[in-house]
């Protein structure tokens, strides 16, 4: 297993509690830093913008009764996914997940790549999470005493401080809004940039000509450096225009011939020189010429209609059945390399060939890679923050809901405490359980 990310996660570790011993051993600007256990809280007093944000209160009050009930259906469905993928993981061997997979960290964690996309959209999700708190605060009449970010290494947060004895003093449904108002507009923002991303994928325009989708190890095309993504513009002195073109043209030659393929990647005009083999008995059928004599270059070929095809399946699903495998294509879509979606990698962090994909504006690609970010992180961030967990949002209208039914029947609090604290345990329980049955069997 390779632990090379491992050096400078420590080194950025020892820079950070440098820090922290600093500032708390010199009481550096306490107004400004404090901490929570070992997070360092970077924070201001200054919150009239919550104020000029929260004028349309009926508006907002009302947003909020939306999002204690959508809250209250992501927890119940994330909770029944974490134990549907407990019990999966006793019944079926999985392959273990590398420990820096465990971190949502860009560049560390295999699957989100460090880019300004993925920072701007961690950022964005933060700051739009806590924003629903301070402003359903102040809609709910809470006064808000401070807002910052909050870091642990790298910054893992923002937070707003509503008034605690206002919150002490309101009504559950109050508290209920507020806590859930982080959660909502995560959803909502998420489900804002979705719609976006897909109304400007709808401009693409896919290229005429056909291009190589993959290269096979160790055969002609792969010695030959041909490089997945090259648009085929002939085959020796045949000019070819589509995967008919290029089926005819390969079903007339025979193994040890060699030709010449000609080319365009990225912009850059290319030229091999390919000696082709026969077609291996384990791909017959699999590749365009299927007659056993014609020779075989080693690659997978594809058109770019193809792509927007897979785009169109993708963004304008005919079926309640095709929304939901739409969406959860779109939530794996960063596991690409262990999902089989490997074909929509453009919209994460490739820009395609424009031969391939041309896009409609300059920058096109780019706000493409954003707005997807922004909508897998503010969708994921809003539905495990409804986790009846102690310390998500969830938990806290757990814990809410449990006082206040206590009070009414005349029970101890401490009992809401105890059934939040065990619900937590066992919820944890059922999230640790998959991470480690893979090295236990």
């Amino acid at each position: 297993m390779d632990f090379g990310w491992l050096i400078p996660v420590i080194i950025a570790i020892m820079i950070y509690a440098l820090i922290c011993f600093t500032i708390k051993a010199n009481n550096f600007l306490p107004n400004t830093f404090s901490f929570m256990g070992p997070c360092l809280m970077i924070k201001t007093s200054h919150t009239g913008i919550f104020d000029k944000l929260s004028r349309w209160k009926r508006v907002l009050l009302a947003y909020g009764n939306l999002g204690v009930i959508l809250t209250v259906i992501c927890s119940a469905a994330v909770t029944l996914l974490f134990v549907l993928t407990a019990y999966l993981s006793l019944q079926v061997d999985t392959e273990p997940i590398a420990p820096q997979n465990l971190l949502l960290i860009p560049g560390i964690n295999d699957y989100v790549p460090s880019t300004f996309a993925v920072w701007f959209a961690i950022i964005f999700a933060m700051v739009i999470h806590e924003y629903g708190h301070g402003i359903l605060s102040r809609a709910e009449n809470i006064r808000v005493k401070s807002t910052g970010i909050l870091a642990l290494v790298i910054p893992i947060g923002a937070f707003v401080e509503p008034d605690e004895e206002d919150i002490e003093k309101s009504s559950l449904g109050t508290k209920l809004r507020m806590y859930a108002a982080g959660i909502t507009n995560n959803l909502a923002a998420g489900a804002v940039c979705l719609i976006i991303l897909v109304l400007l994928l709808g401009l693409v325009v896919p290229g005429t000509s056909p291009y190589v989708y993959g290269v096979y190890e160790g055969y002609p095309a792969d010695e030959a450096g041909v490089l997945p993504g090259t648009v085929i513009l002939a085959l020796d002195n045949t000019t070819v225009s589509s995967l008919a073109d290029v089926s005819s043209f390969l079903a007339a030659t025979k193994a040890n011939q060699t030709i010449t393929i000609h080319g365009e990647y990225k912009g850059t005009p290319q030229m091999y020189d390919v000696t082709l083999t026969s077609i291996p008995v384990n791909l017959s059928g699999r590749v365009l010429v299927s007659g056993s004599d014609a020779g075989f270059i080693g690659v997978s070929f594809s058109e770019p209609s193809a792509l927007t095809n897979t785009l169109d399946t993708l963004i304008y699903p005919s079926s309640p059945v095709g929304a939901v495998s739409s969406f959860l294509t779109f939530v794996v879509l960063p596991f690409s390399s262990i999902t089989g979606t490997d074909v929509l990698g453009f919209l994460i962090v490739d820009t395609p060939d424009p031969a391939i994909l041309a896009a409609p504006f300059t920058g096109f690609w780019e706000i493409i890679h954003i707005l997807y970010w922004c909508a897998w992180l503010n969708i994921l961030l809003g539905i495990f923050n409804a986790l009846p967990l102690g310390p998500f949002d969830g938990g806290q209208m757990l814990r809410e809901t449990l006082r206040a039914w206590c009070i009414r029947r005349g029970k101890d609090e401490k009992t809401a405490f105890i059934i939040c604290r065990s619900i937590t345990y066992i919820l944890a329980m059922l999230i640790i359980i998959p991470l480690v049955m893979p090295y236990i069997f």
